[in-house]
């Protein structure tokens, strides 16, 4: 009878054991779409700017290890991809990709434009600082004159003669 017992004690600890191993084994699946940014087939990695994933991760560029370097054969910078990443436990990888399109090519600036605007720019700057200075006299004369007229009706009488006392 006891030995019974034992029996049927191992075999209740067996199963709680394997019943709490996949209860705590759940793997989560996540589907997302982005443009891969870069390809390593040789430590089976791509890098992809996506959109939100839900439940998984916002917008942002994430490098990604794949299930088999086989899932990376057709994929290039730009290419345009809907993929399946799956997280068991924190071991992140995509298990399916599939190639939806390509990314639009983005528009490269005219180098000869750039230059021109930038010589434009520092010819402006060189006609400012070559210019001939105003002569001191002028400069001092002038401040005189605005100081003078700003203060002209408090040294000035009533009548419009000079004030001689204050």
């Amino acid at each position: 009878m006891k030995k019974c017992h034992a029996v049927l004690l191992v075999s209740l600890v067996l199963a709680l054991f394997c019943f709490s191993q996949s209860a705590f084994a759940q793997t989560k699946s996540f589907n997302g779409s982005g443009e891969v940014t870069s390809v390593d087939p040789l430590y089976s990695r791509v890098t992809i700017k996506h959109s939100a994933i839900k439940g998984f991760s916002g917008d942002t560029t994430t490098e990604f290890a794949v299930a088999s370097a086989d899932l990376l054969k057709n994929l290039s910078n730009r290419d345009l991809v809907a993929f399946t990443v799956t997280d068991n436990h924190g071991d992140v990888k995509i298990e399916k990709i599939i190639k939806t399109g390509v990314a639009a090519e983005e528009e490269k600036t005219n180098l000869g434009t750039v230059a021109q605007d930038v010589l434009v720019g520092t010819g402006e700057v060189a006609k400012g600082v070559t210019q001939p200075l105003q002569p001191v006299h002028e400069v001092v004369s002038g401040a005189v004159g605005a100081t003078t007229g700003a203060t002209g009706s408090v040294l000035e009488g009533a009548d419009g003669e000079g004030k001689t006392k204050f």
